[in-house]
């Protein structure tokens, strides 16, 4: 009986170094995503809105969002709001719903360009780089992260 169960361990542990890597090797799987299958509603706002929140300003200051945060405590998925304006005023709303439990992240990458990350799960996401100024995407592209989750040597 001891034999078979040192046979049983053996063989399991030679599978799992069997599926390792070496670290180096992970890698971060992208597949292009055509924009309109990233579910995200944009629309125009007043002008007169006033998001409460901190504004995060692009590089120079001449835009700035205010995002919302979804409560976490509750169960998902959540929804994710956005509000970018200007000197002017807010202009624009971006909507996330349905999202993981990693949210959604931007930075400005300069005056107009406004990079996202929204996890659809815990090893998916979706990158992509809105053009604020035009209101279009510029890049979207699927991030799988499998790999990395995988035990290496």
């Amino acid at each position: 009986m001891k034999n078979f169960v040192v046979v049983i361990l053996l063989c399991s542990s030679s599978m799992l170094f069997a599926q390792s890597q070496h670290c180096e090797d992970q890698t971060v799987e992208y597949k292009t995503l055509h924009p309109s299958k990233t579910q995200f509603q944009m629309e125009s706002i007043s002008k007169d809105a006033t998001p409460s929140g901190e504004r995060v300003r692009t590089p120079q200051g001449t835009r700035w969002l205010v995002q919302s945060q979804p409560d976490f405590m509750k169960d998902g998925p959540w929804t994710t709001t956005m509000i970018i304006g200007d000197g002017h005023g807010a202009f624009l709303q971006l909507v996330f719903p349905n999202h993981g439990n990693g949210g959604v992240s931007s930075e400005w990458l300069n005056e107009k360009l406004l990079f996202l990350r929204i996890w659809l799960g815990r090893i998916v996401s979706i990158d992509m780089i809105l053009d604020v100024q035009s209101r279009t995407v510029i890049y979207s592209e699927s991030a799988n992260y499998v790999d990395l989750i995988q035990p290496c040597s």
